[in-house]
């Protein structure tokens, strides 16, 4: 029998790269999409010289044309994707009213549009398999959110409800949907040459100023460890009933907690105004 692939999107560094590495290490045939196919091959040729020849980069960017010319040519290569895992995305922070209409844009472009792109165009060939599963890294920050995350929340809120109504669409082809829900973890995410701020900045926000310090002090700091999520996304990959949302790390659960708690503690308290819209 021929190795399961397994395909992931944003694959260059971070948790993208960590996962190609734990997945080859676990035995999949992986493809890795990234702008650079020849940087990523290096990174992968440096970390596990011995697994590099069950490794395959694919030169990808997120367009509608790019990304179907990509997942055609790991099916002409491979004939089959089994697990597809979506990690292509960036931060945006900064206040509401800072983001112009395009910056929103170009953060949904990548963050959702894009996601969406490579679902539907793998999707075809999961169907015709009658099996898959699908890996979609949201966030935390896609339940909860606070000042300068709303836009990249946004993003994250929609990945998780894409992700919840795909489960079901998809459940009677044998395939299966999971968003994983990471808290903090280590990696550049944060760093200024991968987050993104507005260009209009509004001096009033200073709540946001504070929180964007506070972030920029975890910074490097946060209790998780790309390698240890890495690792967790290769084993929801592997089961045969896996969770529809897997919240990963203390800061992640911490911070369910707290919101659900809040969350049901205000619709009870405003149960009766609530309701009054019912005949």
């Amino acid at each position: 029998m021929s190795k399961q692939v397994l395909m992931v999107t944003g694959a260059s560094k971070g948790i993208g790269l960590a996962t190609v590495l734990a997945a080859l290490r676990a035995g999949y045939q992986v493809v890795g999409t990234s702008r650079n196919s020849d940087t990523l091959c290096q990174a992968v040729e440096n970390a596990v010289p011995e697994l590099a020849e069950h490794f395959t980069a694919v030169a990808m960017e997120f367009d509608e044309a790019s990304i179907a010319r990509a997942v055609a040519e790991v099916k002409d290569r491979f004939g089959r994707i089994d697990v597809l895992i979506n990690n292509a995305g960036y931060a945006v922070l900064g206040a509401v009213e800072e983001f112009s209409a395009e910056e929103v844009r170009a953060n949904f472009e990548v963050n959702v549009f894009g996601l969406l792109s490579v679902t539907q165009a793998v999707l075809p060939i999961m169907r015709e398999a009658r099996g898959g599963h699908i890996i979609n890294l949201a966030s935390i920050s896609g339940t909860l959110t606070g000042p300068a995350q709303g836009i990249y929340s946004a993003t994250k809120a929609s990945v998780i409800m894409l992700s919840e109504a795909l489960r079901e669409e998809v459940r009677p082809f044998g395939i299966q949907v999971t968003a994983i829900c990471p808290g903090g973890v280590r990696t550049d995410f944060l760093d200024n040459r991968s987050m993104r701020t507005p260009e209009r900045s509004i001096n009033a926000y200073r709540v946001v100023q504070q929180t964007m310090d506070s972030l920029d002090d975890l910074n490097h700091n946060q209790s998780g460890n790309p390698q240890l999520l890495a690792k967790v996304i290769i084993d929801v990959a592997s089961m045969d009933d896996a969770p529809a949302r897997l919240y990963c790390g203390r800061s992640a659960l911490r911070g369910l907690e707290t919101k659900l708690g809040e969350v049901l503690h205000e619709a009870k308290e405003h149960s009766a105004l609530g309701l009054s819209i019912d005949d």
